[in-house]
């Protein structure tokens, strides 16, 4: 039988299932609890018992001091439930709440997602995962190649297996590597989190995501998190691409349509070297000369006022080039949509 357990003090709650683990339970349920090896090493998961009765708690290094013990202090990492539980547990509430952390990883799998894009995942050692929220990016290091801050596509609920997308870039130094010499087994040195490019969990409001191409990488852990969650309101993914062969996870979109009660993917795509993403005079002030991408982009914000016309109810949230960004500010609030409710990840800071 499983047993609910209460968080102090957010009052957030989660199920956990008999000889689960507490902190596997809360992770699982897309709360951001603190720890970071997972294996009863660091003491950062500490939490106190206030109500109920523990289960068999496993071996572990760490030694909680005689004080603590007394006033109920375990790890949540090893300890199991016997009954519903009260505890107090620490709790990251903002991106500012999340430790900057430096490790080194595995290439664990490499796996095609279309002809130019690679799914990289890496592995994380077990006594010092990866702490991070949704729709963060790190800092990836690779032997003979300029750094490359890339966002984590996975949910954070795994902390230990960690994905992300990488374009090939013809000339790019760092996206070359990754697609011709990055090999199973290799390390990887990471550094991060950074961002704040995440998702507002105390938010109702119904949710829009817009991607565009590999943008889809942040999009993809945000809208993990918030099923991990279980968040009540609506969400629909638009997913711009210039081709739409760039909509390489399209099945896994649909399988989310098909699982979920109220999700919508809606995808936006052009012919590779279309310039007439928006109709004339659409926005106000739309420079002449944007590139492919930024129209692509703004075609999306604009395919959106068309579904809703009326976008203030909303949570926005999207990236693409800076270059569009205040096009696209300026179109969704014409629209009504409020500058607050608009969450945005500029990515510049990286070509695939």
């Amino acid at each position: 039988m499983s047993h609910r357990v209460t968080l102090l003090p957010s009052g957030h709650s989660f199920e956990v299932e008999p000889g689960e683990v507490l902190l596997d339970a809360a992770l699982r349920a897309g709360l951001n609890i603190r720890y970071s090896c997972n294996s009863g090493s660091c003491g950062e998961c500490l939490a106190r018992l206030v109500e109920g009765e523990l289960g068999p708690v496993g071996h572990h290094d760490f030694v909680i001091p005689g004080a603590e013990r007394f006033r109920g202090a375990f790890l949540m990492c090893r300890a199991t439930a016997a009954s519903d539980l009260v505890i107090e547990a620490g709790e990251a509430r903002s991106a500012a709440d999340i430790p900057r952390q430096r490790l080194t990883a595995t290439v664990a799998r490499l796996t095609p997602l279309c002809d130019d894009v690679l799914e990289v995942q890496l592995r994380t050692p077990r006594s010092r995962t990866l702490r991070f929220l949704a729709g963060q990016h790190v800092t990836l290091r690779l032997p003979g190649v300029p750094p490359r801050n890339k966002s984590i596509a996975s949910c954070p609920c795994n902390g230990m297996l960690l994905q992300f997308h990488v374009r090939r870039v013809p000339g790019d130094a760092f996206s070359e590597y990754v697609h011709t010499q990055l090999k199973a087994r290799q390390k990887v040195e990471l550094e991060g989190p950074w961002g704040d490019f995440v998702l507002d969990e105390d938010s109702r409001r119904p949710i829009m995501f817009l991607a565009f191409e590999t943008g889809f990488a942040p999009i993809k852990s945000l809208i993990e998190h918030a099923i991990s969650l279980e968040l009540p309101q609506p969400m629909r993914l638009y997913w711009v691409a210039r081709d739409a062969c760039d909509h390489y996870m399209e099945n896994y979109c649909r399988a989310w349509q098909d699982a979920l009660d109220d999700f919508h993917f809606i995808p936006v795509a052009g012919d590779g070297g279309r310039t007439d993403w928006l109709p004339p005079e659409t926005v106000p002030g739309l420079p002449a000369q944007l590139d492919s991408a930024a129209r692509a982009v703004l075609h999306g914000a604009w395919r959106m006022t068309q579904d809703f016309p009326d976008v203030g109810p909303f949570d926005i949230y999207a990236n693409g080039p800076a270059s569009v960004i205040t096009a696209a500010r300026a179109l969704l609030g014409a629209h009504g949509l409020r500058e607050d409710r608009l969450f945005v990840d500029e990515f510049e800071r990286f070509p695939g």
